[in-house]
């Protein structure tokens, strides 16, 4: 097992993580633990006992750390990369689905309060609409990213300035 200390990676950096490596795997389970859904290589991760480690940290704290294995590290290639596709598959279908619907509804409600026959209607509530979609949401993008955590012992680390 190697433990993976994950920064944000400075913009001006240079530094990517080498494709298809362990310590991209890292970034990218921070990435879906955070459910934060970033750019590639917008964390940048090494293992616990690279001198790098050091150095990254008199810059900026960890944001994470992320421990794989070889049975994790097979997991994640087989099963939870397209696990986690198919949760954002569903949580770009909500936006869009949603999106589409609060648009149309605003045009319905507008339509009531220009009109002088029908301003007894009833206006459609925008509230409703994000509790019907709150389910899914949850059910996908949260508990794949919880699963992720619990399975890779994801630490988060939250520096609050005093």
């Amino acid at each position: 097992m190697t433990k993976y200390l994950v920064f944000r990676n400075q913009p001006d950096s240079g530094q990517v993580n080498e494709p298809g490596s362990r310590e991209e795997m890292a970034s990218e389970i921070a990435n879906v633990v955070s459910q934060d859904r970033m750019p590639a290589n917008y964390y940048i991760a090494f293992p616990i006992e690279n001198p790098k480690v050091s150095f990254e940290s008199l810059k900026e704290l960890a944001k994470f750390s992320v421990e794989i294995t070889d049975e994790t590290a097979e997991l994640w290639v087989n099963e939870i990369q397209e696990m986690v596709e198919k949760a954002y598959m569903v949580d770009d279908a909500i936006g869009e689905a949603s999106g589409g619907i609060y648009q149309a509804m605003i045009a319905y409600n507008n339509a009531i309060e220009a009109s002088s026959n029908f301003k007894d209607l009833t206006s459609l509530s925008i509230k409703a609409l994000d509790r019907a979609f709150e389910y899914f949401e949850v059910e996908s993008a949260y508990e794949v990213s919880t699963k992720v955590e619990e399975i890779y012992s994801v630490e988060s680390f939250e520096h609050h300035h005093v």
